[in-house]
């Protein structure tokens, strides 16, 4: 559970999530409004 987060779109290492989530908004794109709730797919109602 040690290891680096790495970015699985390009392999890029992280130094944790947060930094690997930032990279991928800021490298691939990524929206990600709802940072530290469940995905829109799975809220539960």
């Amino acid at each position: 559970m040690n290891s680096m987060p790495n970015c699985s779109v390009c392999g890029e290492m992280c130094d944790n999530d947060i930094r690997l989530l930032n990279h991928m908004m800021d490298k691939h794109g990524w929206r990600n409004p709802n940072v530290g709730t469940p995905d829109r797919n799975s809220r539960g109602y």
